[in-house]
């Protein structure tokens, strides 16, 4: 029994650990207007909104995640960035764990986006972002917070179908 409060116990500690503290407050101000708008049409596949979005170049549809802390791919999607020469031995970075929405735990091995795009060089634009990769083939690709967090704001229009983009 005190092998199994040992191991849930270094879990416990590995997961705060791995945890970014966030600030208190947002890096923006939200009362401030901005009209540095992306409107980037969504499809909708399966009940989820999926958008195009180039990591490292190389265009792939990402699932529209709030709930999805940061930047989820699978091994598919790694090999096709390694393939394209969009990815390289620095960019591994290590092993990590998360919770997933069953609440189970999973291990993810993680690496380094150096460049993501939204709505093309002129949309959002953002470099050097960690991304967990699942240690499987199928796993869903998924934009999160990582990336949320880095705007003002963000809107569904479900009339138009677009999700749009408002910059820092």
């Amino acid at each position: 029994m005190a092998k199994y409060h040992l191991i849930f116990l270094s879990l416990s500690i590995i997961l705060f650990a791995s945890c970014d503290k966030k600030s208190n407050k947002p890096p923006y101000n939200l009362d401030e207007q901005t009209s540095e708008a992306i409107s980037i049409p969504y499809e909708e596949i399966g009940g989820v909104k999926t958008i195009p979005v180039k990591l490292n170049g190389i265009t792939m549809n990402m699932i529209y995640d709030t709930g999805c802390s940061g930047i989820h791919l699978s091994l598919n999607e790694v090999q096709t960035l390694a393939k394209n020469g969009k990815l390289d031995g620095s960019d591994i970075l290590d092993a990590s764990y998360a919770t997933i929405a069953d609440g189970s735990i999973v291990e993810n091995g993680t690496i380094n986006i150096k460049r993501i795009e939204i709505g093309g060089e002129d949309g959002i634009v953002l470099e050097n972002k960690t991304a967990s990769v699942a240690l499987n083939q199928v796993a869903p690709i998924l934009l999160g917070n990582a990336v949320l967090d880095e705007l003002a704001s963000v809107e569904v229009d479900n009339i138009a179908k677009t999700i749009n983009f408002n910059k820092k």
